[in-house]
């Protein structure tokens, strides 16, 4: 057998035992005030910030905003990609890599801007809830 051969069997075993998609850490909870990696590109990362949780019944709404940064700029240099999404717990697990240990959270302003008019749309019956990916609601 060849050596690329040998490759390509060892991927298509990982992709079936694993799966193609990267999802959250079994061992962690996605709860309030925590910060989530998410796919990036070669040159920005990009995060989720976890601002609160709602629960009705059995299911959670997390709300959220999508932050990112070009590599190697300044720790305060970050942008707001989606200042406030909706998504359901489901959804948000497909999105995330891991817990981040480099991210932090950014100031809540431009958050708490997109949260109100996301309110201001759930009162009137339209605010949309992403049950996608992150990435896929947020078109990146």
């Amino acid at each position: 057998m060849r050596l690329t051969e040998v490759i390509a069997l060892f991927a298509i075993c990982a992709v079936s035992t694993f799966g193609v998609a990267q999802s959250a850490e079994p061992s962690h909870d996605i709860q309030k005030d925590s910060v989530w990696d998410l796919p990036g590109t070669a040159t920005e990362d990009r995060w989720v910030e976890i601002h609160s949780v709602e629960t009705t019944g059995t299911t959670a709404v997390y709300h959220v905003s999508v932050l990112s940064r070009r590599k190697g700029a300044a720790a305060w240099s970050l942008k707001h990609l989606v200042p406030h999404m909706a998504i359901t717990e489901a959804a948000l697990r497909r999105s995330v890599i891991k817990l981040s240990r480099s991210q932090r959270t950014a100031y809540p302003e431009t958050y708490d801007g997109g949260y109100s008019h996301w309110r201001a749309l759930q009162n009137n019956g339209a605010a949309p809830i992403c049950d996608a990916s992150v990435l896929e609601c947020a078109k990146l």
